[in-house]
Parts: structure tokens; sequence; C-alpha cells
């Protein structure tokens, strides 16, 4: 799924996160739905002061709709929001 994502918004790095020096990468199952919009968001792992930050900025996530056999249809998948303090 991740080439036909067409728009990916970073998310903001939580303060309190990045006070306490927390980094890590928040796992999630998703839906993207007919339209190439995100629904459905389920955290499968992640810090605690990550997780929401992470939900916020994946359900802005645009994709190109995945068609099967011509219709577009919803899809399931497992999609990583990667913190560092590096960035």
């Amino acid at each position: 799924m991740a080439g036909k994502l067409t728009s990916q918004p970073k998310p903001e790095y939580p303060p309190l996160a990045k006070v306490a020096r927390i980094q890590g990468t928040v796992r999630m199952e998703i839906v993207v739905n007919k339209d190439g919009g995100v629904q459905d968001i389920k955290v499968i792992t992640g810090h605690p002061l990550l997780v929401k930050a992470a939900v916020e900025a994946v359900s802005r996530w645009r994709y190109q709709p995945t068609l099967l056999q011509g219709q577009p249809v919803e899809v399931l998948t497992e999609v990583e929001q990667r913190f560092s303090l590096a960035d």
C-alpha cells in the first residue's frame, strides 16, 4: 500500500515525549476506504505518549483507491509511524 500513498502528513512530536526523550514506532492496522481515506485505526503497538500523535497523523493520510475488477474496494493494511528525536 505504501506505493499508493498520495499524502502523508507528518505527526507533531508530543512535547512530553520530547522532554522525556521518548522515541519509537507506533504500529497500526488501518482500513483504507473506497475513496482512499483512512478509517478504523487500531493501534497494535507503540509507546503510550506517541500513540495519539501517530493516530492523528495517520488519520489524515490519503491513498490512491484500490481497484478490484475495476471497482474501488476497502483494504486492510498495517502501517507504522516512526518518531525520532533526530528528525
